[in-house]
């Protein structure tokens, strides 16, 4: 086999790291998907978002680690 030398841009090579970035991130949240626990657990957490189910961090901060 013959190994010959490519040459790109900087640009390119920006556009290629970034398109593989974006392809990982697509991947992993594909396999967290099939997770049903996760989901189920995600579907919970953006519903008390939502319904604003939360403590305020300044609250959090004050009863919790204190």
């Amino acid at each position: 086999m013959e190994t010959k030398t490519v040459t790109i841009s900087r640009e390119a090579f920006g556009d290629l790291v970034r398109i593989k970035e974006e392809f990982d991130a697509v991947m992993e949240s594909l396999e967290l998907m099939e997770n049903e626990e996760f989901v189920e657990s995600y579907k919970k957490a953006k519903e008390e978002i939502k319904n604003r189910e939360f403590v305020d961090w300044n609250d959090f901060d004050h009863k919790y680690w204190r």
